[in-house]
């Protein structure tokens, strides 16, 4: 197997903890496990603070770890020749790449886009609770799912929506993960959302123009929302 920056001693690793019970239990899959196989996961699994910017792992690899961000933000990926496409933005509490534990080779690079927690647990590790612990086994079935799920529904969008149609969505959804406020904040760089929203920059910032006949405010990275019944439609969609 492919070793991960981490075992290769980067710098980018500012400390390694052990996790506690309560923790583990806080993460959907891990919660399921049984007390017997959750005290052998937090025998072996460990809490990194990653600084950012930090590659965790590189396309093409076989994956050692499952990672969960506990804190902050990790960008999945993909590169080819000069091309470079966001596939991913994944924020706390939740674990990524759970298909490439089986896989031979990972088909996405992951970076952390700021200071991160993260919950490192070796592959393998994952691989046989799978097979011994049926509740761990149908909670990974289940993360499975919402992740091929929001795969799917990105890609439609993409293939089937306006510009300023996915930035709407994005906004609404945003808002509502939000807890509503009509106040986003932009949580990366504007160039990683365009990438992730399948757009080039100049069409981002189009967008943002476009839509402040809907009632958007954008200063920066902080953007207002001022008549959601207008973004609604802009987006296409009938929000609630």
């Amino acid at each position: 197997m492919t070793r991960s920056p981490f075992d290769r001693g980067k710098r980018d690793v500012m400390t390694v903890n052990k996790i506690d019970a309560e923790l583990a239990r806080s993460i959907h899959p891990f919660s399921k496990l049984s007390d017997a196989h959750l005290a052998t996961l937090l025998a072996s699994a460990s809490l990194r603070q990653v600084r950012a910017r930090t590659v965790l792992f590189t396309e093409g690899e076989r994956l050692d770890d499952l990672y969960t961000v506990v804190r902050g933000v990790v960008e999945l990926y993909s590169e080819h020749d000069d091309r470079r496409s966001t596939i991913a933005v994944v924020r706390a509490v939740r674990p990524f790449v759970l298909p490439s534990i089986l896989a031979d080779r990972n088909p996405l690079s992951a970076r952390t886009l700021e200071s991160s927690e993260l919950i490192v647990v070796p592959a393998t590790l994952v691989v046989e609770l799978f097979g011994q612990d049926p509740g761990f086994a149908c909670a990974v079935a289940h993360e499975l799912a919402r992740e091929c799920h929001g795969i799917i529904e990105d890609f439609k969008s993409q293939r089937m929506r306006t510009t300023i149609e996915r930035v709407a969505r994005w906004m609404l959804r945003s808002d509502q993960e939000g807890g509503g406020t009509g106040r986003i904040v932009i949580p990366y760089d504007k160039r990683i959302l365009a990438s992730y929203l399948g757009m080039a920059p100049e069409h981002l910032s189009r967008s943002f123009s476009a839509l402040a006949s809907a009632g958007v405010v954008v200063h920066g990275r902080r953007i207002m929302l001022k008549d959601r019944a207008a973004l609604s439609t802009a987006a296409g969609v009938n929000w609630t």
